[in-house]
């Protein structure tokens, strides 16, 4: 992990992405210490004020503090993105490396369900899953985790097939090592690497599909802040007020910028040839 962060903070865009991320969730981590108030504190004798010493990035449309609503919006939104990508990898490489080492009738079935998720487009396919289990923050990640989970799935598929026809794994199976630790000590540890580089990729994508559903109505409920759903709350006053809308985009794009930057280096640390 030390050998890890000091590649990170080598690589000048990994270092870049690391310090852009650790500002952020060090903001987010003393919210009540550095906004005037709660998120959800109206005073509609304020509302659309542009930014000033008591209100640093203006009020929206209800008189809420908008650096206020940034920050405890990106808790959400952090939160549910890296939720989505830990249950989309557990469940993708668990079924993948099963399938890829042990093949069969559980690998047919399998890449079977997995090829007819990935036919649909990502994001489509997130809003409909969505809206049939209904609004809100649990129901959208679930929604985001099943679209993300075949990605990992695919990956870790191919990784155990190739792994599992190297001569250490004929071996440990010669020698009767279980098929269980087979595929944890052999295989999955050999073959994560790649994974572990999509899994960072994919925190920016659920992030932005976590947005997207936020501002379709189908992610954070008002008066919950969340940065899609505060875009799409102050849409209509993006020309009176286009503050309200650039301090929730400025950090869905540097929060995303940050992750691929750091799955960038993160590529080279765990490249062998590099």
């Amino acid at each position: 992990m030390t050998r890890c962060l000091r590649h990170m903070l080598a690589h000048r865009g990994g270092r870049a992405g690391v310090v852009i991320l650790g500002i952020m969730i060090a903001l987010i981590a003393i919210a009540p210490l550095v906004t005037p108030g709660m998120p959800d504190h109206m005073d509609v004798t304020r509302m659309l004020q542009a930014p000033s010493r008591t209100h640093p990035l203006g009020t929206d449309l209800f008189g809420r503090d908008v650096l206020t609503r940034t920050l405890y919006g990106g808790r959400h939104t952090l939160a549910i993105g890296l939720g989505v990508v830990a249950i989309a990898f557990a469940v993708g490489v668990g079924v993948g490396t099963v399938a890829g080492f042990r093949g069969g009738l559980f690998d047919a079935v399998a890449m079977r369900i997995v090829d007819a998720v990935l036919s649909f487009p990502a994001l489509v396919l997130a809003i409909a899953l969505a809206a049939a289990l209904g609004p809100g923050l649990l129901d959208a990640m679930l929604a985001i985790a099943i679209t993300m989970t075949p990605q990992f799935a695919r990956l870790a598929r191919r990784q155990a097939q190739h792994i599992s026809g190297m001569l250490y794994v004929e071996a440990a199976r010669v020698l009767g090592v279980g098929s269980l630790r087979i595929m944890a000590r052999h295989v999955l540890r050999n073959g994560i690497a790649p994974m572990v580089t999509l899994a960072s990729l994919s925190v920016g994508s659920a992030i932005l599909q976590v947005s997207s559903l936020g501002f379709l109505g189908l992610g954070a409920q008002p008066p919950s802040a969340e940065w899609g759903a505060d875009i799409a709350a102050n849409l209509d006053f993006v020309r009176v007020a286009p503050w309200v809308l650039m301090s929730a985009g400025a950090a869905i794009m540097l929060t995303v910028l940050s992750f691929n930057l750091i799955a960038d280096a993160m590529s080279d640390y765990l490249n062998p040839k590099v």
